[in-house]
């Protein structure tokens, strides 16, 4: 047993490991990487990256959101499908939230273009983010002063900034479902489908909902099926 494995205080980091266990022993996926980054001193420490993010940034986050703590400064995993003509393809980054808060605003990179979305994109903060597959898509949370559960909006440089029906906690979660299937997101907002450039996700989400409940019986995915085929 490893010493993420026995360390209960981070229940979130031995899902993780876990879910990365599962993609890098199924024979039907090529794995490029599926790794924990390191763990900084600073960082490492639950009370002081919550109570500075509360004092700081006038983030006074949740205990549900504090249940999914990682103490690593990334998490990062990116693989394709073995099979030559399969649309199926996974990458997540997820960052470590307090850097997330502090580094990662998602107004230097896109600022907007009106005043209503330069707001907004002024309290994006992005915690997933898919550098490997360039897909210009990333998940963010809302930072408004005063959030104790904060809004989850996924970007995408066609639509833009997509709120999603989905908060922090249960983001992490369904990403270890999913494996970050790409595009599972769209399956928690309003837009997204109906566009032509949107079929090779489409195609992906549908590969990933027949394949993956042979390849990880564990995980339930008729949720994940329903919201679907809501949207076709």
């Amino acid at each position: 047993m490893t010493a993420r494995e026995e360390n209960s205080e981070f229940p979130y980091e031995i899902a993780c490991g876990k879910a990365m266990e599962e993609i890098r022993k199924c024979p039907e996926l090529d794995v490029t990487v599926a790794e924990f980054g390191h763990i900084s001193t600073t960082l490492g420490d639950v009370g002081r990256a919550f109570d500075g993010m509360a004092e700081y940034y006038d983030l006074p986050l949740s205990g549900r959101v504090r249940g999914h703590f990682f103490r690593h400064n990334d998490i990062e995993t990116y693989w394709r499908s073995a099979r030559p003509d399969s649309a199926l393809v996974g990458e997540f980054g997820l960052t470590h939230l307090y850097r997330s808060v502090v580094e990662k605003h998602l107004a230097d990179t896109w600022e907007g273009t009106d005043d209503a979305e330069r707001e907004l994109h002024g309290e994006l903060r992005i915690f997933d983010d898919t550098p490997h597959t360039g897909s210009g898509r990333m998940a963010t949370l809302r930072a408004a002063p005063g959030t104790t559960d904060p809004e989850i909006w996924f970007f995408d440089m066609r639509e833009g900034a997509l709120e999603m029906d989905i908060d922090y906690p249960t983001y992490l979660d369904t990403l270890l479902i999913t494996k970050g299937t790409i595009g599972w997101q769209y399956l928690y907002c309003e837009a997204g489908f109906g566009d032509p450039g949107f079929t090779p996700i489409v195609d992906g989400l549908r590969e990933m909902l027949d394949v993956f409940p042979r390849l990880f019986p564990d995980h339930d995915y008729s949720d994940l099926r329903a919201r679907l085929q809501e949207r076709m």
